[in-house]
């Protein structure tokens, strides 16, 4: 085998592990990506539960101060604003789950495809 050979041998094989190498990464990057836009969609759920409280709070507090504030909870609970507010809060709290399990899904599937790809490249 001359040099030549040797030389172009050794060029395919950096090739290959170049090309291996640049898969790895941009399978790494849309992981990541997606973890950050699943990341980001949560804390956007985050702020809408911290304004529904909000607004079940200011509720309560203009009740209070109009002295109509009812005398058992039951009867508070009935108020339109604050059952609506209740409906969306326990629908946000079940969409937060929801991208909680999705996001340790895409972990998971990282850390097995990272592993795969340092096996590939070893």
């Amino acid at each position: 085998m001359t040099i030549w050979e040797k030389a172009v041998l050794n060029i395919e094989k950096g090739f290959r592990k170049i090309t291996a190498a640049a898969a790895t990464f941009s399978e790494r990057v849309k992981a990541e990506l997606a973890l950050i836009r699943l990341r980001i969609r949560i804390d956007e759920v985050q702020d809408r539960i911290g304004a529904l409280y909000r607004i079940i709070g200011r509720k309560i507090m203009d009740l209070k101060r109009q002295e109509a504030l009812p005398k058992t909870t039951e009867q508070l609970l009935k108020a339109d604003e604050i059952v609506i507010a209740m409906t969306e809060l326990a629908d946000r709290e079940q969409e937060i789950e929801e991208l909680r399990t999705a996001l340790k899904n895409v972990q998971a599937d990282v850390r097995t495809s990272a592993e795969q790809t340092e096996d590939t490249l070893a």
